[in-house]
């Protein structure tokens, strides 16, 4: 054997790549009679646990793999085994298809272990290539078993996968990709696409999503699930993204000047663009280029992109979000720190995907996951939208649970810039806004937040000091509490956990007699700038309470078109009772 070769790996004390491939093929050439397997393993995201634990942890994981992987073989002659790099590992052994499939549990078993002890989650995922053909060079058959791995890695289902021709034949396929993306970018055989977005309180198109397709001459429409996953592989997706958004900038000017009624667009970037020292410059340049307003182009990332490395997507978000650009979060409850996350980040909408109804067994636990997630983005005065609405049912399943916004082929597919000029003519929002303007010439429309600021900061008779108050939803009558501050829980006697776990419908803790009450309350307050007023009884767990309130317009909620009204409250309880004046 060449002796220039490094024989151990420095971290894990086991083989390097360039030894295991010049031993394994001493050992197959010298065991004609023997048949051998190779089996790649990879440690799913190393990298989070070097961000959540320290990289010190992570080279403890990585010893891990190599102390198992010597315990498991040690005793297994004409096995040898290896790190080929970073957390990619290799074994070669004679082929034994239930000996295998125990190896693999051996590893897995002790890895779970090592997870409980740690509190770490790690996952593993394995491709194997069975009866490796002899004459062939190591490095070809290291691939046909990573062909394997790459059918499941980071899949939690399924973590195992056997190499077979028809793999051979994708990797080919996948090739003839690869040769001709360059040149397709060149010849601008990328089109992107845009796919409405809708409210569901009328109807009107409220923006797009710019999505990338890719028309080839030879091969027709090219699905992007097939060029998407090779292009976040071998890194070409950065340049994809950057003529995306390049395209979409361009798009949107052009409107503008063309006087067309257009509506934010949000642009999709890829995990590996997170790593772009360049990435907020990028931004800034482009819009300042095609003379468009920030909020006019809307940027989504995506939560396990967060998960990777949620320090970077921070710094990121901040910045982006000082410059005026929305951002978007898209997948929200794919990830494994959802809750996390949302403390932390700057978003101001959160994308989520209908087939996660779907994909369950549970599905009365999934419909309330999604209506409280729904309900939660209202209360942190975050908008949603839920993405891959088809049908009537699911509809009116959203209006149910409070969504607002909705986004699939219900309304429309990813359809050409010419054809989404047209769309938006025939949902033109100025149609619905005159409308709104008509009904409401006095009324603002009002983001969440700055009602919430306004009506904090202001001192006077319009919003006079009371007990608490709060800030509320008005529509179909149904008064929604949507924001309050902790005097709420303390003068309602309540705890912002039991409010929460039971309702945002103010209606279901008032006494039935005086729930018409309080719907007049808001509707006399919904015809002008006026305050209403009245007293009406809660219940609690000691009984009734006595409030006198006060409800007062805002404006029309930006999410929709329903009103927003503030309402404060006093606690008449003791003043009414010892007046004798119960009821």
């Amino acid at each position: 054997m060449d002796g220039s070769y490094k024989e151990k790996d420095r971290l894990t004390g086991i083989l390097t790549r360039e030894y295991f491939d010049a031993s394994a093929k001493e050992i197959i050439d010298d065991n004609p009679d023997i048949d051998f397997t190779i089996i790649e393993i990879d440690i799913n995201r190393l990298n989070v646990i070097n961000e959540l634990y320290g990289v010190s942890e992570g080279d403890n994981v990585l010893k891990y793999m190599g102390s198992t992987l010597e315990e498991v073989f040690e005793s297994v002659p004409f096995s040898i085994y290896a790190r080929l790099q970073a957390d990619l590992f290799v074994i070669l052994c004679p082929d034994d298809n239930i000996k295998i499939g125990t190896y693999i549990e051996e590893i897995e078993q002790k890895f779970k272990e090592y997870s409980r002890i740690l509190n770490i989650d790690i996952l593993l995922s394995f491709g194997v290539y069975e009866c490796i053909e002899r004459g062939v060079a190591l490095q070809i058959l290291r691939d046909r078993a990573k062909l394997a791995l790459k059918t499941v890695k980071g899949n939690y289902i399924q973590h195992v996968n056997y190499y077979d021709s028809s793999m051979y034949d994708r990797m080919a396929g996948e090739q003839e990709i690869v040769l001709n993306m360059n040149s397709a970018l060149k010849n601008r055989e990328f089109e992107v696409y845009f796919q409405p977005k809708h409210s569901l309180d009328d109807d009107r198109i409220i923006g797009a999503e710019a999505l990338v397709r890719w028309i080839s001459p030879d091969r027709g429409m090219i699905s992007p699930g097939v060029f998407i996953p090779i292009f976040e592989e071998n890194g070409f997706i950065m340049k994809l993204d950057q003529y995306v958004w390049e395209e979409t900038c361009s798009f949107i000017h052009e409107q503008m000047e063309a006087g067309v009624n257009i509506m934010p667009v949000s642009v999709n970037i890829s995990r590996i663009n997170i790593y772009n020292p360049e990435l907020v410059d990028i931004f800034s340049h482009l819009v300042t280029k095609y003379n468009i307003p920030s909020e006019m182009l809307e940027l989504e990332f995506t939560e396990s992109a967060y998960v990777d490395n949620p320090q970077l997507m921070l710094q990121i978000m901040e910045q982006l979000h000082a410059l005026g650009f929305k951002i978007e979060m898209d997948d929200f409850g794919a990830g494994y720190s959802s809750l996390n996350m949302l403390k932390d980040v700057p978003v101001d909408v959160l994308k989520i995907d209908l087939n996660f109804l779907s994909k369950t067994s549970h599905p009365d636990k999934a419909f309330t996951i999604m209506s409280s997630v729904i309900r939660m983005a209202k209360w942190l005065g975050i908008n949603s939208i839920v993405e891959g609405v088809e049908t009537e049912e699911q509809i009116e399943f959203l209006k149910s649970i409070g969504a607002t916004s909705v986004q699939g082929y219900f309304y429309s597919k990813p359809i050409p810039a010419g054809d989404f000029v047209e769309y938006i003519k025939k949902y033109d929002v100025r149609t619905v806004n005159a409308k709104k303007e008509e009904l409401h010439s006095s009324i603002k429309v009002l983001e969440i937040n700055q009602v919430w600021d306004m009506i904090k900061s202001t001192r006077s008779e319009e919003f006079p000091i009371f007990d608490t108050f709060g800030l509320y939803e008005y529509h179909d009558k149904h008064v929604e509490l949507v924001r309050v501050p902790d005097s709420y829980f303390k003068v309602l006697r309540t705890d912002r956990e039991k409010q929460y776990k039971i309702t945002d419908s103010i209606e279901d803790n008032i006494f039935p007699e005086d729930v018409e009450l309080l719907h007049d309350m808001f509707e006399k307050a919904s015809t002008g700038h006026h305050m209403s007023q009245g007293i009406f009884r809660r219940k609690t767990d000691d009984g009734l309470m006595y409030l006198y309130a006060k409800v007062r317009l805002l404006g029309i909620n930006s999410t929709g078109n329903s009103k927003m009204f503030y309402m404060g409250m006093i606690d008449m309880s003791d003043t009414i009772r010892r007046l004798g004046l119960e009821n």
